[in-house]
């Protein structure tokens, strides 16, 4: 019962109340705090990187006394349905919201709503559009697209025909990796991007389209593989078509898989991020923006590039598998 209740009811029956209190001893006893909750939305719940996301997350979660909540869509290019769940969460009473938004422009009508409602946002992998976002974690998408460039440029002495097999359409993410590659080959004439063409995050349909572009241009030298998806399908594809090793693969993330490959020598180089440090910097600093402490506007969680020579160095083993320390 709130404080004003109980002084309303004391204007009525003052001298009741007074004997009352005095024959319990005047104690009041308040009721304990609940457990905070937050939510994370992620853009699909399938997939190694959003695991290790989810288990940062959880690590944190336990660590600050917080209930954590993951959901997310099953198509990283279902917006709607991701702007539906986090409606129906803050219908529910969320105390905050970690979102990887499947759209750089469509969730901000979201998260102006969340900020009117009182709940924080911190957004984790994928920025959104909006003033309102507490704070964002992540890596530096245009840094990592031109990381990848210069190791292809590397691999191929500087020359050579290429293919970008991006992810979604309109993400910018993709936009950003794409652009950090096109910026950074700008003063190289020998690259050439022949093709780029998005796979949806689908790695069936990533190495449907990998073979139909190695029979649209047959003498391509190396493929820039933009996300998980997009890397494991253009990897199999290579395997069954026999051409791994003699086309160049610079991939993106740290799936079992690729590491597999990757020692293999069909993927020669990979941009690996921190999911699990994403996840976990999410719900502190959601748990931080929700005490009203002041959160940095950005946090940038890091990539590296990963090779077959220094995967196994103890320092890029802790980012490949950071949730094991």
């Amino acid at each position: 019962m709130r404080r004003y209740s109980i002084a309303g009811l004391l204007g009525l029956f003052g001298i009741f109340s007074l004997l009352v209190s005095c024959g319990r001893g005047g104690e009041i006893h308040s009721m304990p705090e609940t457990q905070k909750e937050i939510v994370l939305i992620v853009k699909s719940k399938e997939g190694e990187f959003w695991n290790t996301v989810k288990m940062g997350a959880e690590a944190a979660a336990t660590e600050f006394n917080v209930k954590l909540i993951f959901d997310g869509t099953t198509d990283e290019a279902d917006v709607k349905s991701q702007i539906d769940l986090v409606n129906k969460y803050l219908a529910y009473g969320t105390n905050g919201l970690i979102l990887a938004a499947n759209d750089y422009t469509k969730l901000a009508p979201s998260v102006a709503k969340a900020d009117r409602l009182g709940v924080p946002v911190v957004t984790i992998e994928s920025e959104v559009n909006s003033p309102e976002v507490r704070s964002f974690i992540g890596i530096d998408n245009y840094e990592a697209g031109r990381q990848a460039a210069l190791k292809m440029k590397e691999l191929t002495d500087s020359k050579g025909r290429f293919i970008i097999l991006n992810f979604v359409k309109g993400s910018r993410n993709a936009e950003q990796r794409e652009k950090g590659i096109r910026d950074e080959w700008a003063a190289t004439p020998g690259m050439q991007v022949v093709e780029s063409a998005y796979c949806n995050s689908d790695s069936t349909r990533c190495g449907e389209l990998t073979k139909e572009l190695l029979d649209k241009h047959s003498d391509i030298d190396g493929i820039l593989a933009l996300n998980a998806a997009a890397s494991i399908g253009a990897a199999e594809q290579l395997r069954s078509m026999q051409r791994d090793g003699e086309i160049k693969l610079v991939a993106f993330d740290n799936t079992p898989e690729e590491l597999e490959w990757l020692q293999e020598g069909i993927i020669q180089a990979t941009l690996i991020q921190n999911p699990f440090s994403m996840g976990y910097l999410g719900v502190k600093t959601a748990v931080e923006a929700m005490n009203r402490q002041s959160v940095p506007k950005k946090i940038d969680t890091g990539t590296k590039v990963i090779d077959a020579e220094n995967m196994f160095w103890s320092d890029n083993q802790k980012m490949l598998f950071p949730f094991v320390q």
